[in-house]
């Protein structure tokens, strides 16, 4: 298979992620309380470029489990490579990353996309050294982990995990 072999055939198991994900989460991190959360992904794309647009957008639930205002928002892009996927991403705090990563072989065989990224680079935010996600696909279901390390915690540590359903389709981009 040559390279833009691989990047279509990379670019099809990643167009089962469009459309528009709700759902709910939970966070832990070392040296902070455990926290629930709801969540809002939108994944939309075109049959022209290897790319995806991500967005995603959180709010953090009180100890009564009512939602609060906006908490974290984050936008960026999904790339195919020909050998493997790219996560570029900005936060609404200032971070940037950059994430490489592999679609799993074996889920996709079994009609699934499982994504496992890690960052190359994570700039403008100190107080975060490294991340890693994963993104698991099966019909109209999603899941997603992310783990995280801080200049307190300096090893990958879990720190995010949602479960989201397919609410819509997003017609393709022009």
């Amino acid at each position: 298979m040559n390279e833009v072999q691989r990047i279509r055939a990379t670019m099809q198991a990643l167009a089962q992620l469009r459309g528009k994900w709700c759902g709910s989460g939970r966070g832990e991190f070392p040296g902070m309380p455990p926290f629930e959360y709801e969540d809002e992904l939108s994944i939309k794309g075109d049959d022209f470029e290897a790319v995806l647009q991500f967005e995603q957008r959180t709010w953090q639930k009180d100890q009564h489990g009512k939602l609060g205002a906006p908490r974290y928002w984050e936008t960026g892009f999904l790339r195919a490579l020909a050998h493997g996927v790219e996560m570029t991403l900005a936060h609404n705090g200032a971070r940037v990353e950059v994430l490489r990563g592999e679609l799993d072989p074996t889920a996709l065989r079994k009609g699934a996309v499982q994504i496992s990224l890690t960052s190359t680079l994570v700039g403008n935010d100190e107080s975060v050294l490294q991340t890693r996600r994963e993104f698991h696909v099966s019909g109209d279901r999603l899941k997603y982990k992310v783990a995280m390390a801080t200049p307190k915690a300096p090893a990958l540590h879990p720190y995010l995990e949602a479960e989201l359903a397919r609410v819509g389709w997003f017609e393709q981009l022009r």
